[in-house]
């Protein structure tokens, strides 16, 4: 079936929605590259950090252990072929500032997930590895939408994704804001 222009990236014999190896990608500021135990101080800044984990699912991290099996489930997830998960890191110097992915895949549709260390809010930083995120994720994984799940007290990730051009909300039971981007 021809979905178009798009053109995914030829499968391995199991049949891969993602790529085999591991895919980097390039802004004009950032790479969005996998995350490497070399990140662990970096993941502290966003994953230690109660600001930065206010709004996301899981709670701040308080274990060293739990920074090391962050790094192992994104591993993981991208193995078995269920979800990509870059680290953000700045070209200038590769230093992490933040992790954003795919996850919960659905035929053609995805849910988008992102971090970003508090230092770097408001400088268009999330902005565009969601943009590159975007273009992967349509020209590369041939998705048609792709979703944010998000919490309805976040206004900063709601305004990003409605800049995005993210529509659609509407509440989930978990009192979060689900919206929608088609490709």
């Amino acid at each position: 079936m021809s979905r178009g222009a798009c053109e995914p990236e030829p499968r391995s014999r199991l049949s891969r929605r993602l790529p085999v190896g591991f895919p980097s990608l390039q802004t004009g500021r950032l790479s969005l590259r996998q995350v490497r135990v070399a990140d662990l101080d970096s993941l502290r800044t966003i994953y230690g950090d109660p600001q930065v984990m206010r709004h996301a699912a899981d709670p701040v991290f308080t274990r060293a252990e739990h920074y090391v099996q962050t790094i192992d489930s994104m591993a993981r997830g991208f193995s078995a072929d269920q979800a990509i998960e870059w680290g953000i890191a700045r070209r200038s110097d590769d230093a992490l500032i933040g992790t954003v992915g795919l996850h919960n895949f659905r035929d053609t549709v995805a849910e988008v997930g992102c971090l970003l260390a508090a230092a770097h809010w408001r400088q268009g930083v999330m902005r565009e590895a969601v943009g590159a995120l975007q273009a992967f994720a349509k020209e590369r994984l041939c998705l048609v939408r792709l979703e944010a799940d998000i919490d309805a007290g976040n206004a900063a990730s709601l305004a990003l994704f409605a800049a995005l051009g993210y529509v659609g909300a509407q509440r989930t039971a978990e009192q979060a804001v689900l919206l929608t981007k088609w490709l």
